[in-house]
C-alpha cells in the first residue's frame, strides 16, 4: 500500500514541476491551487468536444476516493463530481433522455420564431417553460421499454418534432396561416394535387428546414458516441421525475397573467380565445398542437358569451357611406350640367324600414330549450338588433343571379386595356370602395364558406364540409329553390376537392366539377372561359336562375412554366413593366376577364342582361405572390394588417344605368344578407355574422387574427394599434366592447356549425 502512494506522490509531482514541490516551499494543496479557474474550464470544454467528458468525470471520482484528504475544498469536489456522474449515468434517472427532449424543443421553438415572426421577444418564456413537461413525458415513454426499443422511441419522437416544425414552416409560407391536424386527414390527399407548388416552397425554405432538422444530426452524435443511455430505468423513479416536470407545467400556467389579462393575452389565449397565429406565437407550436387535438377531440364547453353586448351601441348614421352617382363615371365625364325644369315632385313611395327578420321569438325558445349552448344562443340572438329594410329591399326581385368566387383575385389583376371586362365591372353598377376579403384558416374553401353562408369559419377544420350535414336554409341555392329558381354550382377543377360534393348540394345546388359531369380541357389550372362556355346552355334558358361559380384559372403557381392560363395570355401581358411573377398573375387572371365577357356577351344576345346579377368576390388575396411581387403590383409598399385585403366586390346588373357608390366599410361576409335583402328574400339578419351593407347599420369588418374596422376605428390586435376614422372621441370602453363582440360572433359562429342551430328552428321558418 505504502509503495502504491509513493508511485502516486511521484506521477503527481512530474505531472505539474520537474522539481520538488517542498524545495520550492509549496505544499500539494497550493500546487493545485495553481491551476486556475480558467484553465480548467478549457480542458473541461477540450474534453467534451473530445466525447471523453463522462468518462473522465468517472475516473476522477475514482482517484479521487483512492486519495485520502480531509481538506473541506477536496470533499466538495468529490460532491460535485459525484453529482454531475449520478445525474448523468446514474441509474433510476431520466436526466439524459430528457434533457434532450426538452433543449431541443426550446432550440425548434426559438428557431421557428424567428424564421416565422422574425423576432423574439419576453413571450418566448412562455414556449420554453412549457417544452419542460412536453421533453419530460417524450423521455418517460423512451425511457420505460427496453434498449433497443428506447432507441427506436428516440428516433420517432425526434423525427416527428422536426417533422412538425418543418411543415408548420412551409405550410405557414404558403398559406399564411398554420396547419391544423384536421385538415391533414380531410384534404391531405388533395394537396398532393399540388405536389410542385409544394415541392417550390420547400425549396424557398430549406435553409429553414435544415436548421428545424438539425436535432436529428445532434441524436445521431450522440448516439453514435454512446453519450446517452437508453437502457430501461425502474418505474418508481421515472415517475418521481416525470411528476416533478409535469409541475413546471403549473407552473408555465400560474405565470400566464404576468402579461396580463386582456384580451389576446397569453393567459386569453391559453383559458378562453382560441386565435391560432396568437398561440402560435405566443405559447408555441407544441402547445398549439395540443389545443388543435383537443378541440378536434373534444369540444369545447362553457363559453361564456356577452349576452347584453349588441352591435350598435353607438349612434347611427343613416345610410352611412351610400353615395348616388356623386363621382363622374366613363359615360358621364363630359356632361354639362343642364337648365333644370322646375316640374311638379310627386309624393314620394314611403320606405318600408321595418326589421329584416322572421316571426322567431328566440326568448321563448330560450325559456323552452334545455340543451344549455342552444339555450345560450337563442338568448343571443334575441338580444342581438337586426338591420332594416330600405330603399334597396327587393330592388333585384325577380332577376337571374350569377354568384362567382374567383380564385386568388384582387384588384392587383385589374386593368383597363388588359382584363377590360373586369375593369368595367368594377366601375359599374354598385362600387364598394372600401371592401375586404379576409384570409381565413383553410384558404379557399373558407373564403368560399363566408361568401356562401355569412359565417366565421372554425379554425381547425373544414366548415363547408362540416356544414354538409346540417339544415343550412339560408344558403341562396336553398333560398332561391324555395320560389321556383333552377340553382346550379359548378367548379372548374377535381369535384371532390375539398368535399364540394358534399357541400355544395346541401346549400340547394346541382352541383358538377371535373370528374361528375364538367367536360373540359385537362390543364393546370384549368380554364374559367371554357368552363362559362360549356355550362351556360344548361341554364341561361332556364330561368329565372342562380349560378354559382368557382374559378380556378388565377391560382399559384404564378409562373410561365407552372401556370397553362398565365402561358396562353403571355403575350398581352410581355409588355408590362413588371417581375415575372407579376406578369403570370396579371395574365392568368385574363382567362377569367375573358370568361366574364363571353357570359355577359351571351346575356345580352339573349337579352336578358338587364334582368340578371352578377356578383362577384376573391376568396382571398393572391398569397402565391412574394409580397414584394405584391408591392411591385400596387405600386407601393402594401400594408400587411388591413391593406392586404382590401379586395373588390363586383355587384352589377344591365338594369343599373349609373354607379351606387358605397364607402362604408364592408367585407365577404356581408355579401349573403347584402343579395338577400336585394332579391327580397325571406331571412333573418339576426342569424348571420355580416350585415347588409346597404342598411343603416354600422359597419364591421372581421379578420381571422380578431383585428377589425368600424365607421370609428380600425384596430390592429396583434399591435393593439388604434387608427381613429373620425374625430369622434371613443368611449372609454369603446375597443373592449367590440372586441366582445367580435369574440361573440368568432363563438356563435361556431356554435351554429357544431350544434346544427338552424336545425332547431326549421320548424318556424318554413
Amino acid at each position: 500500500m505504502s509503495n502504491n502512494k509513493e508511485i502516486d506522490s511521484k506521477k503527481g509531482k512530474e505531472s505539474i514541476s520537474g522539481d520538488n514541490p517542498k524545495k520550492n516551499g509549496l505544499t500539494q494543496k497550493k500546487i493545485r491551487i495553481e491551476i486556475s479557474p480558467k484553465d480548467k474550464l478549457l480542458s473541461i470544454v477540450h474534453k467534451i468536444k473530445n466525447g471523453n467528458f463522462i468518462k473522465e468525470v468517472e475516473n476522477n471520482i475514482f482517484n479521487q476516493e483512492k486519495k485520502e484528504s480531509n481538506g473541506d475544498e477536496q470533499v466538495l469536489h468529490v460532491a460535485i463530481l459525484k453529482s454531475i456522474h449520478n445525474l448523468w449515468n446514474g441509474k433510476g434517472h431520466l436526466f439524459q433522455i430528457t434533457c434532450f427532449y426538452q433543449l431541443i424543443i426550446i432550440y425548434l421553438e426559438v428557431v421557428f420564431h424567428l424564421l416565422t415572426f422574425q423576432s423574439l421577444d419576453g413571450k418566448i418564456l412562455l414556449p420554453i417553460v412549457f417544452a419542460i413537461p412536453v421533453g419530460a413525458v417524450l423521455g418517460f415513454i423512451s425511457g420505460i421499454f427496453g434498449k433497443q426499443l428506447n432507441q427506436v422511441l428516440i428516433w420517432i419522437f425526434t423525427t416527428a418534432l422536426c417533422l412538425i416544425f418543418s411543415t408548420q414552416l412551409v405550410y405557414n409560407y404558403v398559406f399564411k396561416t398554420f396547419l391544423s391536424i384536421y385538415s391533414v386527414g380531410v384534404v391531405g390527399k388533395d394537396v398532393l394535387e399540388f405536389f410542385d407548388q409544394i415541392l417550390a416552397a420547400i425549396g424557398n425554405n430549406l435553409i429553414g428546414i435544415f436548421l428545424l432538422c438539425t436535432p436529428l444530426i445532434i441524436l445521431k452524435i450522440l448516439m453514435k458516441k454512446k453519450q446517452i443511455d437508453m437502457n430501461s430505468k425502474p418505474i418508481g423513479s421515472q415517475v418521481t421525475a416525470l411528476t416533478c416536470f409535469i409541475v413546471v407545467q403549473f407552473f408555465g400556467v400560474l405565470i400566464l397573467p404576468i402579461f396580463g389579462k386582456e384580451t389576446y393575452s397569453p393567459y386569453d389565449i391559453y383559458h378562453r380565445t382560441w386565435v391560432p397565429e396568437m398561440s402560435v406565437e405566443q405559447l408555441g407550436v407544441l402547445t398549439s398542437t395540443r389545443f388543435d387535438v383537443k378541440r378536434l377531440i373534444v369540444k369545447e364547453a362553457g363559453t361564456t358569451l356577452n349576452t347584453g353586448l349588441l352591435l350598435d351601441n353607438s349612434p347611427k348614421t343613416i345610410a352611412a357611406g351610400i353615395k348616388e352617382n356623386k363621382k363622374d363615371t366613363v359615360n358621364n365625364k363630359n356632361s354639362k350640367e343642364k337648365d333644370v325644369v322646375k316640374k311638379a315632385i310627386p309624393t314620394p313611395t314611403p320606405i318600408d324600414t321595418s326589421p329584416n327578420i322572421l316571426a322567431i321569438d328566440f326568448e321563448a325558445l330560450a325559456k323552452e330549450e334545455t340543451k344549455e349552448t342552444v339555450k345560450m344562443m337563442h338568448q343571443y340572438f334575441a338580444s342581438t338588433e337586426p338591420t332594416r329594410k330600405n330603399k334597396y329591399t327587393g330592388m333585384f326581385k325577380g332577376y337571374n343571379l350569377i354568384m362567382l368566387t374567383a380564385e386568388g383575385f384582387s384588384p392587383w389583376a385589374v386593368d383597363k386595356e388588359i382584363t377590360p371586362t373586369l375593369y368595367k365591372l368594377i366601375h359599374e353598377g354598385f362600387v364598394f370602395e372600401n371592401f375586404y376579403t379576409p384570409l381565413w384558416w383553410a384558404s379557399t374553401i373558407d373564403g368560399e364558406y363566408v361568401a356562401c353562408t355569412s359565417l366565421i369559419p372554425k379554425s381547425g377544420v373544414i366548415s363547408f364540409y362540416e356544414s354538409g350535414s346540417n339544415i343550412m336554409p339560408f344558403a341562396l341555392g336553398n333560398q332561391f329553390n324555395k320560389i321556383g329558381y333552377s340553382t346550379r354550382a359548378y367548379h372548374n377543377h377535381t369535384y371532390t376537392y375539398y368535399k364540394r360534393q358534399i357541400s355544395h348540394p346541401n346549400m340547394g345546388y346541382d352541383y358538377k366539377g371535373v370528374g361528375n359531369g364538367l367536360e373540359i380541357t385537362e390543364s393546370w389550372p384549368e380554364s374559367d372561359l371554357e368552363m362559362i362556355e360549356v355550362t351556360m346552355p344548361e341554364y341561361i334558358d332556364d330561368q329565372p336562375f342562380h349560378t354559382y361559380y368557382m374559378t380556378v384559372s388565377g391560382h399559384m403557381n404564378y409562373t410561365f412554366h407552372g401556370n397553362q392560363m398565365s402561358t396562353k395570355n403571355k403575350e398581352a401581358v410581355d409588355h408590362l413593366p413588371y417581375s415575372m411573377e407579376g406578369k403570370a398573375y396579371i395574365a392568368c387572371n385574363i382567362e377569367l376577364d375573358r370568361a366574364l365577357e363571353r357570359l355577359i356577351g351571351e346575356l345580352e344576345r339573349k337579352g336578358i342582361a338587364d334582368k340578371t346579377v352578377i356578383a362577384l368576390s376573391a376568396d382571398h388575396y393572391p398569397y402565391g405572390l412574394e409580397k414584394d411581387k405584391i408591392d411591385e403590383l400596387a405600386g407601393h409598399k402594401v400594408e400587411e394588417n388591413f391593406e392586404l385585403y382590401k379586395n373588390q366586390f363586383i355587384l352589377w346588373s344591365g338594369s343599373i344605368k349609373k354607379p351606387i357608390f358605397i364607402d362604408k366599410p364592408c367585407s365577404s361576409l356581408d355579401i349573403m344578407p347584402t343579395l338577400s335583402n336585394l332579391f327580397g328574400l325571406s331571412y333573418d339578419s339576426r342569424l348571420f355574422m355580416g350585415k347588409d351593407i346597404l342598411s343603416d347599420s354600422p359597419p364591421l369588418v372581421i379578420f381571422s387574427n380578431r383585428s377589425f374596422i368600424t365607421d370609428k376605428v380600425m384596430y390592429n390586435s396583434k399591435t393593439k394599434e388604434i387608427i381613429k376614422l373620425s374625430e369622434e372621441e371613443l368611449p372609454e370602453d369603446y375597443i373592449s366592447t367590440m372586441n366582445k363582440i367580435v369574440n361573440n360572433k368568432f363563438l356563435i359562429s361556431e356554435s351554429i356549425l357544431d350544434e346544427d342551430y338552424y336545425s332547431y328552428i326549421l320548424s318556424i321558418i318554413k
